[in-house]
């Protein structure tokens, strides 16, 4: 978002993504969904936070980070709280090591709630509907990954369109090779989930490798696009 005070429109826009992430914590809650034990909640809250906390620096001063099957799972298996809690939790590591405005990680905050608790609605839902076992499992998790990223996507770009005045098209979002990444990372989650499940937490160390290949890929598409792009505004300008 541009330096200075924040326009109407974007305060308003923060302030009902807000509401929205609170509205959704309350329904969880009521759904009473039973906690995962604290060993559970350590290790992928633990993973979460480094991940989230080294992002790869993307086009214009965004950032993308590959904590996507990290979500996934906690979105799955997580309480109201856990899953209040290991958002917060992923974003205090970020902001401890990248100082961002208030502002922008509050709304980020905001914005990865409300996507994880929409995500994990999915994700229940989606498990009621595919036959049991691994297969079911893996398939809900593929959907709700994919829920997420669109939805938390689709907020952001709100956001930079109010307030930096990127139309979503020009913020890269959408691109088809960041989209193709974040697939990636999704695929990921199937499995975490299910060996999660099956095998205890330890089993989220075992998955997690491929992350960091996957952070690799990223980064060099974000720097291909931001070699892409600079050309053009030197010729604009």
């Amino acid at each position: 978002m541009a330096r200075g005070r924040l326009s109407t429109a974007t305060v308003a826009y923060i302030a009902g993504v807000s509401i929205a992430a609170v509205a959704a914590a309350l329904i969880l809650w009521r759904s009473e969904r039973p906690a995962a034990s604290l060993v559970v909640f350590a290790v992928l809250a633990g993973l979460g936070m480094l991940a989230h906390a080294y992002p790869v620096q993307g086009f214009r001063h965004q950032a993308y980070q590959v904590t996507l099957p990290f979500i996934v799972v906690a979105g799955a298996i997580f309480d109201a709280w856990q899953l209040v809690a290991f958002i917060v939790l992923i974003h205090l590591a970020e902001q401890a090591r990248l100082r961002r405005r208030l502002y922008i990680q509050w709304f980020n905050v905001c914005n990865y709630f409300f996507s994880a608790a929409v995500t994990a609605a999915f994700y229940h839902r989606a498990i009621a509907l595919l036959p049991d076992g691994a297969l079911g499992q893996v398939a809900a998790a593929l959907a709700a990954g994919c829920a997420f990223v669109m939805l938390n996507r689709v907020l952001l770009a709100g956001v930079l369109w109010l307030g930096r005045g990127l139309s979503p098209v020009a913020s890269g979002l959408f691109q088809p090779e960041i989209l193709g990444a974040d697939l990636i990372t999704i695929w990921i989650a199937g499995p975490m989930l299910v060996l999660t499940l099956e095998s205890g937490p330890w089993m989220v160390l075992a998955t997690a490798g491929p992350l960091l290949l996957a952070r690799l890929a990223l980064s060099a598409l974000l720097t291909r696009r931001e070699t892409q792009v600079q050309p053009i505004e030197v010729r604009a300008a």
